[in-house]
């Protein structure tokens, strides 16, 4: 896992009894968790980013796409 950082999680008492009850291992359980909501953010700013580049890009005729894919296959 490489170098690790230690990060605190309050719970109400109540709570905290209650995961006592759940048989999880709450570091790995959390751990996941969160490196889930890192990738899905990390996927969401991707998605804008594409979003972003085709708002600026000019569609392009089939025509053109056409001709491209000719001179492709002719190399």
């Amino acid at each position: 896992m490489g170098k690790v950082s230690v990060i605190t999680v309050k719970v109400p008492d109540e709570l905290k009894e209650k995961m006592r009850q759940v048989k999880v291992n709450w570091s790995r359980y959390l751990r996941e968790a969160i490196m889930k909501k890192v990738e899905e953010a990390s996927l969401r700013a991707a998605s804008a980013k594409i979003d972003e580049v085709r708002l600026r890009v000019r569609p392009v005729p089939t025509d053109e796409l056409v001709s491209w894919i000719r001179e492709d296959r002719e190399r």
